[in-house]
């Protein structure tokens, strides 16, 4: 199955345990949910959202976006502070406000205190274990992949196999009518102090409205788990009535943001799509953008090449370009020519860490010592922010290992093993790193808590 944006992790729920490497379909349906990483989109999202954040008291910092490659219309939050939001939402928003709109909407649920009976069963969870779980129940319901089926028992905590109790997926998910009038009086307030207005989520809710009606024998998630009332559309109707901010237009900004945010998408998830909707004739960044990444996805690389090169002579300072023509190279196996690419997204954008790691995936790929030293260096910085990545700890690993360092090997193999919840494997990796490493240092009292910490989780 080929990769969606270099970055992809693909939940297999064959069974109640971790499985490596996290690939495999459910045994009822044959489906597969992809957990999708992606610099861009992700500032996007969270360039549109820390407003709303701070308006509802929350830290941005700790708030998480997870993408999930669906095409189904759904959102929802879940394991603390994470908004998961499927590909197919985001691509039928037709301007920021409607994201903006539900993004208020979820966000209203955390600051809440919605999910709070569950949150402490959920806060154990990793993030593949959380989607697992909603994956392992989806199929149990006879549903869609990504929505709230009626009953899962797929999930489990820290990899010891513990199922979750029947029925607690659908408690976990579908909020009741109290908590959504809840969210969505939240959401109104939020949109008022950010100056932006309701009439987004209206015309988002709307949509909602006539898929529902269309729907005979299918119903999106988001339509289980937020059910749609009269009562809702007027709500938010009556906000827009009484806002000073009711006919705020979006940004410049911010709708290039989402034009180029939509157009990606389109470019990775629906290539034969995105090369009907921006057709030739549309000389938009957002259209050549699309182009560019379709023409890559469909195999002709050349001319996906010679698109992004055109974006990049009008544009040389967009790391995602630069990003996105370094991705094209890397994946057609010419990983020495994608390296100059990543090494300037990375200048353009240094606070993305998932660049970083991109980069040093790219460095380990050419044999010289000198790009392994340099790879470690990204994997370094990128560890301060993405130190759950299930990734960086497989390219740290690998490094570490052509650099002939046997303790940190072993220690990067022990934190591998405790993001997949393989508790055993986990310990062991971390004893044969205590015994490696230089007793006292950092990386010797970092094997000390991860055993702490794996001897310290229930077994049940």
């Amino acid at each position: 199955m080929p990769t969606l944006f270099k970055r992809i992790t693909t939940l297999l729920c064959l069974t109640l345990f971790a499985l490596a490497p996290f690939r495999a379909a459910t045994a009822q349906q044959g489906q597969r949910l992809n957990l999708i990483r992606d610099a861009e989109i992700e500032s996007t999202i969270r360039t549109f959202t820390i407003p709303i954040w701070k308006a509802a008291g929350l830290d941005p910092n700790g708030v998480e976006i997870m993408l999930v490659q669906d095409g189904s219309l759904n959102a929802f939050v879940a394991g603390g502070q994470r908004i998961f939001i499927n590909t197919g939402l985001i691509m039928r928003t037709e301007r920021p406000n409607q994201l903006i709109g539900v993004m208020a909407h979820e966000s209203g649920h955390i600051a809440g205190g919605h999910l709070a009976r569950m949150q402490e069963e959920l806060r154990n969870l990793s993030t593949l274990q959380i989607l697992e779980t909603i994956l392992a129940g989806g199929a149990m319901a006879g549903g869609a992949v990504g929505g709230a089926g009626a009953g899962g028992s797929g999930g489990h905590g820290g990899g010891t196999g513990r199922p979750m109790a029947p029925g607690s997926l659908m408690s976990f998910l579908k909020y009741t009518q109290t908590q959504e009038s809840a969210a969505d009086q939240a959401a109104i307030t939020y949109l008022q102090r950010t100056g932006q207005s309701p009439k987004g989520t209206i015309e988002f809710l709307r949509y909602l409205q006539r898929e529902e009606k269309l729907a005979i024998n299918r119903r999106d998630p988001y339509l289980t788990t937020h059910p749609l009332t009269p009562e809702r559309i007027s709500a938010f109707e009556q906000a827009a009535a009484n806002s000073p901010y009711a006919n705020t237009p979006d940004t410049a900004q911010f709708l290039m943001l989402h034009q180029r945010m939509v157009a990606k998408l389109y470019g990775f998830v629906a290539p034969d799509m995105a090369l009907q909707r921006y057709g030739e004739a549309d000389r938009s960044l957002p259209a050549r953008y699309a182009r560019a990444i379709a023409l890559y996805r469909k195999g002709t690389l050349g001319s996906a090449l010679l698109t992004i090169d055109g974006l990049l002579k009008e544009y040389p300072n967009d790391p995602y370009f630069h990003e996105v023509r370094a991705q094209m190279l890397y994946e057609n196996g010419r990983a020495a020519e994608s390296i100059p690419s990543y090494r300037r997204a990375v200048q353009l954008a240094p606070a993305a860490a998932i660049l970083k790691i991109d980069l040093a995936r790219a460095l380990l790929d050419v044999n010289n010592p000198d790009n392994d030293r340099e790879a470690m260096r990204n994997l370094d910085l990128a560890m301060q922010q993405e130190s759950g990545s299930f990734e960086l700890w497989r390219l740290m690993a690998a490094g570490y290992s052509k650099l002939n360092n046997p303790g940190m090997t072993s220690l990067a193999r022990a934190e591998m093993a405790a993001i997949r919840g393989q508790r055993a494997e986990a310990q062991a990796h971390a004893e044969t790193a205590s015994r490696q490493l230089t007793a006292g240092t950092p990386a010797w009292q970092r094997a000390q808590d991860l055993k702490a910490y794996i001897n310290s989780r229930p077994r049940k």
